[in-house]
């Protein structure tokens, strides 16, 4: 039986909040076992993953309801190659600023990794 649209939506936004708590963590432990910067970094990482994946979700599951499967497999191409673009331009603007580089890209690992594990904590 395939989940409603809704339901799909909702869980793709259970996701993104998911990726932010985990960014908020590893912020709060760099925090604690390292300095500022580290902090700011992690969850400057963190926040670019969930961001990526909440402008992913708005796009790809905004057409999703819609019958015509055509259209809702546009949306989420769309929605992938815009989240792509977007992780760049984030990237970018970031890494412009003085980061600690391991934090940063810890944060977003694990931000990335929460969003492969979440079928584990999230049922449709």
């Amino acid at each position: 039986m395939q989940p409603e649209p809704q339901q799909v939506r909702l869980a793709a936004y259970k996701l993104v909040l998911f990726q932010f708590v985990v960014a908020a963590f590893a912020a709060l432990l760099f925090a604690l076992y390292s300095d500022a910067l580290a902090a700011l970094s992690a969850l400057k990482g963190g926040i670019i993953a969930a961001v990526t994946n909440l402008v992913f979700a708005l796009i790809a599951f905004s057409k999703f309801a819609l019958s015509n499967a055509q259209q809702a497999k546009m949306a989420l191409v769309k929605g992938h190659s815009f989240k792509l673009i977007l992780t760049i331009v984030l990237f970018v603007i970031v890494l412009k600023q003085e980061v600690a580089a391991s934090a940063f890209i810890i944060g977003f690992s694990l931000a990335t990794v929460a969003q492969w594990s979440a079928a584990v904590f999230f049922k449709h």
